[in-house]
């Protein structure tokens, strides 16, 4: 009961210490100077604007283009 109670509290130290990964720098900067050009009118609109930009610049996996296979040849 002992080792059960010590893997389960190692489990969570590890899920709770995981790293995420953040936009790099040069993109925040993008978005920031983006943001200071702008004009907001404020409740989180500032944030919302620059957690759009980041979102739009950071590099997302691209889909793989299906191989459709040819089941009839002419």
């Amino acid at each position: 009961m002992h080792y059960l109670t010590l893997v389960v509290l190692a489990g969570f130290f590890l899920l709770s210490s995981a790293v995420t990964e953040a936009a790099p720098r040069w993109i925040e900067d993008a978005c920031f100077s983006k943001a200071a050009k702008r004009s907001f009118n404020g409740r989180g609109e500032r944030e919302q604007f620059i957690a759009n930009c980041i979102a739009d610049l950071s590099a997302s996996t691209p889909r793989e283009r299906r191989k459709y296979k040819r089941r009839y040849r002419y």
